[in-house]
């Protein structure tokens, strides 16, 4: 009786074999995809980090160009000097922040007196 069952227990030990082979070849499968994802997100937060000093350089850059060279300035007044210097209505218009028609009425007012 013991030679008809060695055959199924043989049998079921090459299928556990089995088993454990199918699971360790999943588990290193699956090894390099488990040390690849921190890498990968290493790699987007340096990336993340880099983006946000780029946008800070560039917001700061962008907040320095809007400042006017002289704070206690009026537009009118840079306005003024502009034209006195012989730009255009548009050209002050569009520096000072000022409407057309309000550089060009400075124009009208301080481009002969300049030449007075």
């Amino acid at each position: 009786m013991s030679g008809s069952f060695f055959p199924y227990l043989l049998l079921l030990l090459w299928v556990a074999l089995a088993l454990v082979v199918g699971m360790l070849y999943r588990r290193v499968r699956q090894q390099p995809e488990d040390t690849i994802t921190p890498l990968y997100l290493d790699q987007l937060q340096q990336q993340i980090s880099d983006l946000q000093r780029d946008l800070a350089r560039v917001v700061a850059r962008q907040e320095k160009q809007h400042l006017p060279s002289e704070p206690d300035i009026s537009p009118y007044n840079q306005a003024i000097e502009m034209i006195r210097q012989g730009m255009s209505a548009h050209e002050v218009a569009s520096r000072c922040g000022i409407s057309r028609s309000e550089a060009e009425l400075i124009v009208s007012l301080y481009r002969n007196s300049s030449t007075s």
